[in-house]
């Protein structure tokens, strides 16, 4: 930042991450990585296991947080919002077909395709609405 910037002026961006929490973090890290396919970018370990850790795929950034006694009722209350343009859509889909990755189709304001995580977090995508009209929700 120089003399004549602001600091809003100097942030050129926020690095936002959602936080999912889990109630068994080595079984989510597990899932994120091996049946999603996501990268394990970092990993807080307390006692030889995950406790937070972030993964991503394709520019999304995920972090995972192990329950404690103050959150135990917090896993499966999360939910994640991706809105895919063509290429996006195209990438998505190979992706899921080539991990075999379990989808449910269903409708949130238009047809939305799910994935749950094991602690039935979501993560909601959004094709292009061109394509989006030939999905049918139940």
């Amino acid at each position: 930042m120089n003399a004549s910037e602001s600091p809003a002026e100097s942030v050129s961006a926020f690095h936002a991450r959602a936080v999912f929490f889990v109630s068994d973090a080595p079984r989510s890290l597990v899932f994120y990585t091996k049946e999603l396919g996501f990268a394990l970018d970092w990993v807080y370990e307390e006692g030889g296991r995950p406790h937070v850790f972030q993964v991503s795929l394709h520019g999304f950034a995920l972090i995972l947080n192990q329950t404690e006694e103050t959150t135990r009722d917090r896993p499966g209350h999360g939910r994640i919002f991706i809105g895919l343009e063509s290429a996006g859509a195209e990438v998505f889909r190979q992706h899921v077909e080539s991990h075999g990755i379990e989808t449910t189709l269903l409708h949130w304001g238009a047809p939305t395709v799910a994935i749950h995580d094991p602690d039935l977090n979501e993560l909601y995508f959004w094709l292009p609405e061109a394509e989006r009209d030939k999905l049918v929700a139940s």
